[in-house]
């Protein structure tokens, strides 16, 4: 279930989030029409499409919180600025302190941004209403808050009934996203495809995996209440066990390109990989959709046949040519590493059939460590309250804005009625990041203006009951959209608010060309308001690289054991993905940050580096694993020890113990510490040029 055009591709879990917010406005606005008529129908949709922002894919005992601050809090805004509209500096004052409070809670994180979002649009709806007088406002704050209460209700009731559909499809697009991770590793099999780029597109995939895994790590970690919710918990974690596996094979190419080339054994390689791909997708759908998928059983044969084939080329290599024995050796350790990656493919595959095998798989795993901190608690703002905070000086910033769009937007009230909009194109469009805010500006006029001309062909064209209909369309789109695709969200928002204020104000004319202006108004105090009090990107690339560091000696650390506790090295591993993931989205919004720059480059090479140290440390604890036995236990505690300490001591900016050359047979336990080492070096020699100079 995923729709197939590039542009506008989607997540199956979008789609039904998507699908849920707009039949739950709709039935709100269909029974509200039908007891009180259009009027109330309109109010109380309002009410419910506010409430709707933050029904998103999320743990059940979260989403009553949501409901209740967005519903309640919401009708009260609305109320407050309603009585008020007589008096617009009591208007301002409510301007200022729901922009104050909408950004201010941004610190509970994602959760947060669309409840953030919902209390500041029941502001601007209000803002827009045609209201007699107090009794008329009155009754408005009562429907509105009474659709919110009914989408609450309903939200809640779609949320129990659909937990188990969104776990399924949350695992399902983590796996889509490691199959797309696989396919494009099978390129570095392909010597028509630059290493250098390829590994640049793998972090960007890696990234966009992580999110994925977090996001159904938030729903299969909680509430497990049954063998499928338990099968489905441990195939997470089995999928992820196999990513590491994957991850830790990324070693090598360079050697093997020089020495193999095009040689059939990197094709066989490279195809084996992209089947792989290919049998994670359809694992993916049978989660989704309970068609069963192949065996990975047949996968293990093929990659059976490659180990002959490199078998094979060893016998065919003159013993005397020791650089081609290297490659070829190598070779045969990468082929060993991708089949014990399958091997745990296979598990994935048996964890979601058997819950005997799930069960065994989660025991002395704590989950509820791999989860965020519980959202909503007032300890988390009152951290904030400092002048360094990065949340409070964005919403000093947001706040500063909507005040100066509030003062326009009531000096041209006689020319441009309802210019409440400026309010919205500031809200959306300010981010606490100056890159997010320039993307979201632009995207925002282009949507603005595709979904104007589209509302104006609609209201000129469609009845109104068409009408009604395109509004929840647009409201399932806008839900749907609003984390992946923020430009068809604001296209989708356009026509959903132009078709609202319609059902609100039938008798009023579609000023059109007036919310353009409004649009390019409210982009224009966002750009120039990016610029107060903010927080760049460079600012905090120290914090960043010290963090990415810590990580790297956490991993160090774990994976360098024997026999690591299972807990322990999971976590450290979560930070070391979750460090790499967050480095790479500062590498991502630096570039549009106005003023010196820092080296582009450096950075890059430096996160290239951290990825590559990621992905031996990952093939360390595999190789201790698989050939750990072929050690007396003292001499293996021995070795394990010893470098561990020399591998930490290679992050730090004075160190000076160079690598040595390793000495041992390629793909062997001693070769791998000793590329480490020298991977660790590297690291450690790009942090301590991008340190800063001492002041």
């Amino acid at each position: 279930m995923r729709l197939s055009f590039t542009s506008l591709s989607l997540p199956s879990q979008q789609i039904v989030s998507g699908l849920t917010a707009a039949i739950g406005v709709a039935i709100v606005a269909a029974g509200a029409g039908i007891a009180g008529g259009a009027p109330v129908a309109a109010a109380m949709a309002t009410g419910a499409a506010c409430t709707s922002i933050v029904d998103i894919p999320d743990a059940l005992e979260h989403k009553p919180a949501g409901f209740l601050i967005a519903c309640g809090l919401g009708g009260l805004i609305t109320l407050a600025a309603g009585l008020g509209g007589d008096l617009p500096w009591l208007v301002g004052l409510l301007v200022v302190a729901v922009s104050f409070l909408g950004a201010m809670i941004t610190v509970y994180g994602r959760p947060a941004m669309p409840l953030s979002m919902a209390l500041i649009l029941s502001l601007i709806f209000v803002l827009g209403t045609p209201l007699r007088d107090g009794r008329a406002a009155i009754e408005h704050a009562l429907y509105f808050t009474a659709g919110g209460a009914a989408y609450a209700l309903y939200g809640m009731l779609a949320g129990w009934l659909l937990e188990a559909r969104h776990k399924q499809l949350a695992l399902a697009e983590s796996l889509h996203a490691f199959a797309d991770y696989a396919r494009l590793k099978a390129r570095l099999y392909d010597i028509e495809a630059g290493i250098d780029e390829t590994f640049a597109t793998l972090i960007e995939r890696q990234v966009l995996l992580m999110e994925r895994v977090q996001a159904a790590r938030n729903l299969l970690f909680r509430r497990i209440n049954g063998d499928h919710d338990r099968q489905m918990a441990a195939a997470l974690g089995a999928a992820l066990d196999a990513f590491e596996t994957f991850l830790s094979s990324q070693t090598d190419y360079w050697l093997l390109r020089e020495r193999l080339g095009k040689a059939t054994i990197m094709t066989a390689i490279r195809d084996g990989i992209v089947e792989c791909a290919g049998l994670l997708d359809r694992l993916a759908l049978e989660i989704g959709s309970g068609h069963e998928a192949p065996p990975f059983v047949r996968l293990q044969g093929r990659f059976a046949e490659i180990a002959g084939l490199a078998d094979r080329l060893q016998i065919d290599t003159p013993a005397g040519d020791a650089a081609q024995q290297e490659a070829i050796a190598a070779v045969q350790a990468r082929i060993e590493t991708i089949r014990h990656g399958i091997d745990q493919l296979v598990m994935l595959q048996r964890v979601m059939r058997e819950p005997a095998a799930a069960q065994a798989r989660l025991d002395g795993i704590d989950l509820d460590a791999f989860l965020p901190p519980k959202p909503w608690r007032l300890a988390a703002l009152r951290r904030q309250l400092r002048w360094r905070s990065p949340i409070l000086r964005y919403a000093l910033r947001l706040t500063a804005a909507m005040a100066v769009a509030f003062l326009l937007s009531k000096l041209l009230e006689p020319w441009l009625p309802h210019s409440s909009w400026i309010l919205l194109t500031v809200a959306v469009i300010m981010r606490a990041s100056y890159s997010a805010t320039r993307q979201r500006q632009k995207d925002r006029l282009i949507g603005n203006l595709v979904g104007c001309v589209l509302a104006a062909f609609a209201l000129h064209v469609l009845p109104d009951p068409a009408l009604l209909v395109l509004t929840f369309v647009t409201i399932g789109f806008s839900h749907a959209y609003a984390p992946v695709r923020y430009r068809v969200t604001s296209t989708a928002a356009c026509v959903m608010a132009l078709l609202l204020m319609h059902f609100i104000n039938p008798h009023e004319e579609a000023l059109l060309l007036a919310r353009l202006l409004d649009t390019a108004l409210g982009a224009g105090i966002a750009a120039a308001f990016s610029f107060l009090l903010p927080v760049w990107e460079r600012q905090g690339l120290p914090g960043r690289i010290a963090a990415l560091l810590q990580a790297d000696r956490a991993y160090i650390r774990q994976a360098l054991r024997r026999n690591p506790v299972e807990q322990a090295y999971r976590l450290t591993r979560k930070q070391v993905f979750d460090a790499i993931s967050d480095f790479a989205g500062m590498l991502r919004r630096l570039p549009d940050e106005p003023g010196r720059q820092h080296d582009l480059a450096l950075l890059r090479q430096f996160l290239t580096a951290n990825y590559r140290l990621a992905s031996y440390l990952a093939s360390l604890q595999v190789l201790l694993r698989m050939r750990g036995g072929d050690y007396a236990p003292e001499t293996l505690e021995s070795l394990v020890l010893q470098n561990r300490e020399r591998l930490l001591g290679q992050l730090e900016p004075e160190a000076t113990d160079a690598p040595v050359p390793a000495d041992g047979a390629a793909g062997s336990l001693e070769q791998r510490l000793q590329e480490t080492m020298a991977v660790a070096a590297e690291v450690g020699r790009l942090a301590a040029r991008l340190r800063p100079a001492p002041a």
